[in-house]
């Protein structure tokens, strides 16, 4: 079982890991990722936030771990460079093929995040290493009704797009012990 952000941590509002997994997953399974890559973009698309807490995880007391969260959330972990290179590199990578499919979808899963966190009024950092020049599209907030008409929006499109391929990729994930 995944554990949202919010749970996690109260006071930093972050768009919920549900949006974050839909999104990518719904993405994957149209650009035709096979199953390892699937799973993997799952995991891709909230490890930027994983990094985050396991990094405020660090402080001594819960009081500053939430300090160090505030603090170092949607910094260098939420720059898209990063997993723009690790999108590319699994692409472009001369190795298995499982193991290609599994950093592309990781890359892929990381740069969605990325890129729905820039939806929110916060944004992400233009910078990997400075909290100046940030990059916001103010669509959505974080939690509110948009959020979740957005959501629906992705769960919908893939289902009218992808029907019966998402359906027997589904069949392939449970196949393969995945899900």
């Amino acid at each position: 079982m995944i554990v949202s952000p919010e749970s996690a941590c109260a006071e930093e509002k972050t768009v919920k890991w549900i949006t974050h997994q839909t999104a990518a997953v719904a993405a994957a399974l149209a650009l035709n990722l096979p199953p390892e890559g699937v799973l993997t973009a799952c995991a891709g698309a909230v490890l930027p936030d994983m990094l985050d807490h396991r990094l405020s995880g660090l402080a001594l007391t819960s009081r500053g771990r939430q300090r160090v969260f505030n603090r170092i959330h949607r910094g260098p972990t939420h720059w898209f460079g990063w997993w723009a290179v690790l999108l590319a590199g699994g692409m472009t990578a001369h190795i298995s093929s499982a193991s290609q499919a599994m950093l592309t979808g990781l890359g892929f899963g990381g740069l969605s995040h990325v890129l729905l966190d820039m939806c929110t009024p916060r944004g992400v950092p233009l910078r990997p290493f400075s909290r100046a020049g940030r990059l916001s599209l103010n669509l959505c907030s974080t939690g509110s009704l948009g959020e979740y008409c957005f959501l629906a929006c992705i769960a919908a499109a893939a289902c009218l797009f992808l029907g019966e391929d998402a359906l027997a990729m589904a069949r392939r994930l449970v196949r393969y012990g995945l899900f």
